[in-house]
């Protein structure tokens, strides 16, 4: 008897915890990553802040692909930065 409402105190301890943690989804996750740009706190993402990451990842996917800093991606540094994009998002399904 005395393990059971043991048992019983120790889940109606549990149980606001676990309630209160939420287990989030992977779609949970990038929604409320793409939320951070919400800069001014309005609850929404106004094109203004979504265009700054826009640029900021133009900004640095350019310097990625300009490999010899000329400030001009030739077709071989395309051809080798997709090479790598490639091998990074386009595994084959094994």
């Amino acid at each position: 008897m005395r393990f059971i409402t043991f048992a019983l105190s120790f889940a109606l301890v549990l149980l606001p915890t676990l309630a209160s943690s939420e287990i989030l989804s992977t779609t949970d996750k990038v929604v409320a990553k793409f939320m951070q740009l919400d800069t001014d706190e309005s609850l929404t993402v106004s094109f203004e802040e979504y265009e700054q990451l826009v640029l900021l990842r133009m900004g640095e996917r350019f310097t990625a692909m300009d490999t010899n800093e000329d400030n001009e991606i030739s077709e071989e540094e395309y051809r080798a930065f997709w090479t790598n994009q490639k091998a990074q998002y386009y595994r084959p399904i094994r």
